[in-house]
C-alpha cells in the first residue's frame, strides 16, 4: 500500500514538473529578451551621448530603465547625461540609484558631490566628496595590503627554498676520483687496496 501512494506521488510530481518546465523555459527566454532590449537601448543612449544628442540619450538610457531598472550603469549614464545639460536634480536622483546599488563606486559619489556643489548645497556636497575621499583610501590601503601579502609569500617561498636540505646527485666523476673503491688486479680479479 505504502509503495503504491509514493509510486503515484512520484508519477505526480513527474507530471507536474514536464508541464511547469516549458513555462520556466519561457520565462527565461523571455527574461533573455529583455535584457537584450535594455541593452539595446542603452548602447543607441551611448551613440547619442557621444554625439552630445542629449534628448535621444535620455530617452533611451529611460527605456533601458524601465525594462531592467536594476542595472547600475544605465543610471550612472542617465545621471551624467542630465548632469551635461544642467538638470542636476534629476542627475542626484539617477545617481542616487546607482548609490543604492552599488554603494562602493567611488565614482558615484563624486559626481553627486559635483551636482550638489552645481546646486549650491555645500554641506551635501562636502558630505558625499568626503565619502569619495574616504573610498579612495580605503582603496589605496587595500591595494597596499595585498602588496605587502604577496611579498610575504615570496620572501615566505624564498626562505623555504633555502631551508630545504640540498640533495646532491651521485656522478661518475665520484667514483673515479675515490682511492678506495676496489681495484682490479693483473688477473682479472677484484682486490681491496690496502692500507699503507
Amino acid at each position: 500500500m505504502y509503495l503504491k501512494s509514493v509510486n503515484i506521488q512520484s508519477r505526480f510530481f513527474l507530471l507536474l514538473l514536464l508541464l511547469l518546465l516549458p513555462l520556466l523555459f519561457a520565462a527565461c527566454t523571455e527574461d533573455v529578451k529583455i535584457h537584450k532590449s535594455a541593452l539595446r537601448y542603452f548602447d543607441e543612449g551611448n551613440a547619442a551621448l557621444k554625439h552630445r544628442d542629449y534628448q535621444i540619450a535620455i530617452w533611451n538610457y529611460q527605456k533601458a530603465i524601465s525594462l531592467d531598472s536594476e542595472s547600475p550603469n544605465f543610471h550612472y549614464n542617465l545621471g551624467l547625461t542630465y548632469y551635461e545639460i544642467g538638470n542636476y536634480s534629476e542627475s542626484i536622483d539617477s545617481f542616487k540609484h546607482v548609490e543604492l546599488l552599488v554603494p562602493s563606486q567611488t565614482a558615484t559619489y563624486y559626481n553627486l558631490a559635483l551636482a550638489h556643489y552645481k546646486m549650491s548645497n555645500s554641506r551635501l556636497a562636502d558630505i558625499y566628496y568626503n565619502r569619495y575621499q574616504d573610498m579612495l583610501s580605503l582603496r589605496k590601503a587595500q591595494q597596499r595590503l595585498v602588496e605587502a601579502r604577496k611579498e610575504q609569500e615570496l620572501d615566505a617561498k624564498i626562505k623555504a627554498t633555502e631551508a630545504k636540505p640540498k640533495i646532491l646527485k651521485k656522478s661518475s666523476t665520484l667514483k673515479k676520483k675515490n682511492p678506495t673503491l676496489k681495484k682490479k688486479s693483473d688477473t682479472g680479479k677484484l682486490t681491496i687496496p690496502g692500507w699503507e
